[in-house]
């Protein structure tokens, strides 16, 4: 099978695509070589940068799974401008003679991030969490934000993802790592539904760009 290399921004995401691809692809080569297959990249700042283009989970990587007849993939996230944050990565693929497939989390054609997918994969009977964290959020900005007189921050999206394992999960030291990013079970159907529509985009640039995926 040809060598694939999916590089991805951090640690959520690598642990993310490594258990989305092992569900969408159990007992094949490529849920086989987990670890050697997705690269965590460090974040498209840091890939971008100069120190990084020496580096083998950066252009280094690509280039050699290029030569060698290998398929790159770059699954990074959207942040606030899709349309500027894929120009961006395109006029740096060019700059550098680069040969890759994108696609910008969460669903290729939307602004955001992993922690927008994984909110939409959320399954239905825990989605009262998030209704509890929207009112949590609206208390911050309106209630708590006019009595204080003054702007309050609205904690980041991870927090919010933090927050839903951490109310599932038990209190034990070892349940507690389970919601540390890297520690994360994304294949637990008692939190999430990798077989979610929302996840569609993702599912089919996945298994469009993997040699032989389907066989």
């Amino acid at each position: 099978m040809t060598a694939v290399k999916i590089f991805v921004e951090g640690i959520a995401d690598e642990k993310f695509l490594k258990d989305y691809l092992d569900y969408l692809l159990p007992n094949s080569v490529i849920s086989s070589a987990l670890d050697e297959t997705v690269k965590n990249a460090g974040g498209w700042t840091n890939i971008a940068s100069k120190k990084k283009e020496e580096d083998d989970s950066g252009i280094n990587a690509m280039r050699k799974n290029t030569d060698n007849g290998g398929v790159n993939l770059v699954v990074f996230d959207a942040d606030k401008d899709f349309e500027e944050r894929k120009r961006e990565i395109e006029n740096w693929k060019g700059k550098h003679n680069l040969t890759f497939e994108l696609f910008l989390l969460p669903d290729n054609k939307s602004a955001g991030a992993l922690e927008d997918l994984l909110e939409k994969i959320i399954i239905n009977r825990n989605k009262p969490i998030l209704d509890c964290w929207d009112g949590f959020e609206a208390c911050i900005q309106k209630s708590a934000s006019c009595k204080m007189g003054t702007d309050l921050t609205i904690p980041a999206k991870k927090t919010k993802i933090y927050a839903y394992l951490e109310v599932l999960l038990g209190q034990s030291k070892k349940e507690k790592e389970k919601i540390k990013e890297r520690e994360r079970n994304y294949k637990n159907a008692e939190h999430w539904n990798l077989g979610c529509g929302f996840l569609e985009p993702l599912k089919k640039y996945l298994l469009d760009h993997i040699p032989d995926a389907c066989k």
